[in-house]
């Protein structure tokens, strides 16, 4: 009997937790299907009395914000592809080789993540712009990679660690090099880590704003993120449409976690199990 009551006061708790977490977007979800007269509405409602799609049939037939959506995809996707490359290449290297300043190599790699990014706008800015590069995807692209590589590269040594390197020994008496010791042994089992730290580049991507707004200019490369915030109006502000484009903004993200959410866990927890 006491067996049961604790269990039923672990499963009150977890809904509670879970409405906590939930209610902020279903809170966005009710005001994106109201008119913007009635999101101040007194007596304050809950539940839309007679929800309705405006907000979302205004954001799907303007071009502008559609072409904020392609600008995050491209940046998103190509930060999580040269993270997942690069890192798998340096986390394996730092890994399994031995060379003179390898301890330097880890603690600078740890270094550069103590720095608050707000810092580093201006000196990104000043060099983008000598470059040639502001108000581009590349621009976007490089400083996004630089924040994410780091931390990535961390996270790939620390699960490779986790792998046997007896497996590499019995691929060099295979005959195997190097390379095709990491693509035939390594890679295979340390696809969920790849997957954890291509969730990890995608979501710091996507969900970036200072240096968006700092590196970008126009439509021509602006992401979600920077779009949404200029949606607030210095008098006025549209707030069924920001909660319709917020909650069309955190869906690639929600999807994409409910399906890997298994490697995602599993990638974290790999590389302390060794």
């Amino acid at each position: 009997m006491k067996m049961k009551r604790k269990r039923i006061g672990y499963y009150f708790l977890l809904i509670f937790m879970t409405f906590l977490v939930l209610s902020p977007l279903l809170w966005m979800l009710s005001i994106s299907l109201r008119r913007n007269v009635e999101v101040f509405s007194i007596p304050l409602q809950l539940i839309p009395v007679e929800p309705v799609l405006e907000a979302y049939v205004k954001i799907f037939q303007n071009p502008e914000l559609f072409k904020l959506f392609i600008n995050s995809y491209i940046v998103a996707l190509s930060v999580t592809f040269l993270c997942v490359m690069l890192a798998a290449l340096a986390g394996y290297g730092l890994s399994r080789f031995r060379y003179k300043g390898k301890k330097f190599m880890i603690m600078y790699t740890l270094l550069t993540q103590m720095f608050p990014m707000v810092l580093l706008a201006i000196p990104y800015f000043l060099v983008i712009s000598k470059l040639g590069l502001y108000n581009t995807y590349i621009a976007l692209i490089i400083a996004y990679t630089s924040f994410a590589l780091p931390f990535s590269i961390l996270m790939m040594r620390d699960f490779i660690n986790s792998i046997p390197t007896e497996l590499d020994d019995a691929a060099k008496i295979d005959g195997c090099g190097p390379y095709g010791t990491f693509f035939k042994i390594i890679l295979p089992p340390s696809l969920p880590g790849l997957i954890a730290m291509g969730i990890y580049t995608f979501i710091l991507a996507w969900n970036e704003y200072l240096f968006a707004i700092v590196l970008t200019q126009n439509d021509a490369a602006r992401p979600l993120t920077v779009g949404i915030g200029m949606m607030i109006g210095e008098f006025t502000t549209d707030w069924s449409q920001l909660m319709a484009l917020s909650i069309i903004g955190s869906l690639p993200l929600i999807i994409f976690f409910m399906f890997v959410q298994k490697y995602f866990l599993q990638g974290l927890t790999g590389g302390s199990l060794k």
